[in-house]
């Protein structure tokens, strides 16, 4: 930069808030410029970054490098709003550089932001911000999905239009078709935030609301899992960045599928675990038939990257390779096993031919995705792992004849 950082924070000093952070984003973009194309480099520039970003566009120090109280709620509301505006009007940055600019503002060493960011994720969801959506699909990515940072983030979310304003689902309809990787992203982190549960456990179910809509997106856009797998990072990412790998949210939506049925014929009634922080579903004594229906869909999904070719042979997009890991797949035995230990202790006759039908469900649908993965060639790490670990559940026709037919 041509002037110092001390000449740099006097200029945005005369300008009130929220002006301020509007000024200081520009700024911000003109140093990620400058590092995007190598001309500056080294820690003072990210140092003086920080800074500003800290001082004046979410005021958490004063010029001595004080703590300040945080802003009250109309400070916040002008916050958003400069943030989004940032983002959808700043045509004249690369990709690189606006999403440089997020992960400047949203680092995980600011954890205390993510309450911010999950209502700059809602304001963008509800006014269609493509561009904050898109910067958020890859901050998710690059933090990974399943990390606590993009946990709280889906978390917020999920409370926001599904929880708080279950009417607000009706705007959701399109989110796969603007932001796709986002949207992606965004189901491995909720595939994962109700897939892991207190010990007693097997399975959170989540909110009517979220299974429909979640239902409808897999059902209306069958490419929409592999979504976070098609997207170059290298070209999203600044200079010398190194892309995380993608996760699908199809192993952490085909465990919702197959312990459903599990869930709503256990002895507790289907008690949802005690983690109060995750809104649940009400409860309910049978299993929604949208379970049936995500599966499908799911097993759809899997076939879209199964393409015949002329002759015998079948191709499989390369990047669609690494879709699903063996051991994720292998990790929905366990909380089988665990269900199966409970159930043998109930008694009665009525729960107990109950609980026998869910399980050969279970399984049913346990053994139609992991044979549609490894037909389809999506399934990627140990398999015979993976084949070895379903022989040790219950005895199921489907099942073992699928594990009989790959061991082969």
């Amino acid at each position: 930069m041509s002037m110092s950082s001390s000449e740099l924070k006097h200029i945005l000093r005369k300008t009130d808030f929220p002006f301020c952070a509007r000024e200081t984003l520009v700024r911000v973009e003109q140093i990620c410029a400058s590092q995007s194309v190598g001309r500056t480099s080294g820690s003072k520039h990210v140092d003086l970054t920080m800074e500003i970003i800290s001082e004046f566009v979410f005021c958490e120090i004063d010029r001595r490098g004080g703590r300040k109280r945080r802003l009250n709620c109309i400070q916040e509301l002008q916050l958003l709003e400069v943030l989004c505006d940032y983002f959808a009007y700043s045509g004249n940055s690369n990709d690189a550089v606006r999403n440089t600019v997020f992960m400047s503002l949203f680092p995980p060493t600011h954890t205390e932001r993510s309450r911010l960011l999950t209502k700059l994720v809602s304001m963008a969801i509800s006014t269609k911000n493509i561009p904050v959506l898109t910067a958020t699909g890859i901050w998710m990515q690059q933090l990974g999905c399943t990390s606590k940072f993009s946990l709280d983030l889906a978390q917020g979310l999920v409370k926001d239009y599904f929880v708080l304003i279950p009417k607000a689902v009706s705007g959701l309809q399109d989110l796969p078709q603007l932001a796709p990787q986002f949207t992606a992203n965004f189901l491995t982190a909720v595939a994962e935030m109700y897939g892991v549960v207190e010990k007693r456990q097997i399975f959170s179910p989540p909110p009517e609301t979220l299974l429909e809509v979640i239902t409808q997106w897999v059902s209306d856009n069958p490419t929409l899992c592999l979504a976070a797998l098609l997207v170059n990072l290298h070209l999203s990412l600044p200079l010398g960045g190194i892309p995380m790998a993608a996760i699908t949210p199809f192993a952490g939506l085909f465990k919702w599928c197959v312990l459903a049925p599990l869930h709503y014929a256990s002895p507790s009634g289907g008690t949802p675990g005690n983690n109060s922080d995750i809104p649940t579903s009400d409860q309910k004594s049978s299993e929604s038939p949208l379970y049936s229906h995500l599966h499908l869909a799911l097993l759809e999904s899997l076939l879209e990257c199964y393409s015949p070719s002329p002759g015998l042979h079948h191709t499989v997009t390369p990047a669609r390779e690494n879709m699903v890991l063996a051991q994720h797949l292998a990790a929905i035995a366990e909380p089988i096993s665990r269900w199966l230990k409970e159930f043998s202790k109930t008694e009665d006759e009525v729960a107990r031919s109950r609980g026998e039908t869910a399980l050969h469900l279970a399984l049913d649908r346990l053994a139609q995705v992991i044979q549609v993965a490894l037909v389809t060639h999506c399934v990627y790490g140990n398999i015979q792992e993976l084949l070895s670990q379903l022989e040790l559940l219950p005895e199921n026709r489907l099942l073992r004849i699928v594990i009989k037919t790959h061991r082969s």
